[in-house]
C-alpha cells in the first residue's frame, strides 16, 4: 500500500516596488511554495513586461495573523 503525499503548502508573495521615477506604487502577487519561487515568476513577469522596478519590498502574507510579513 502506497502512502499519499500530501501536496507542498502555497504562500502568498506581494511584491511592491516603484518605476522610474514614478511615485506610484505597483504590486504584484504571486503563490508560491518558496520566496525562490515567487522571486523567479516576478522576474519572468517583469522581463515578459519590459520593467524596471526600483526600491522593491517583498511581502508574505501570515494566514494566522491576517497580515503581511515583510521579508526585506
Amino acid at each position: 500500500m502506497t502512502k499519499t503525499q500530501e501536496p507542498d503548502e502555497l504562500f502568498e508573495y506581494k511584491f511592491e516596488y516603484h518605476l522610474s521615477e514614478d511615485q506610484s506604487v505597483g504590486e504584484k502577487f504571486y503563490l508560491a511554495q518558496t520566496l525562490r519561487e515567487a522571486v523567479k515568476d516576478f522576474r519572468h513577469t517583469c522581463r515578459k513586461r519590459d520593467l524596471h522596478p526600483h526600491r522593491l519590498h517583498i511581502s508574505r502574507w501570515n494566514r494566522w495573523k491576517k497580515e503581511w510579513n515583510r521579508l526585506n
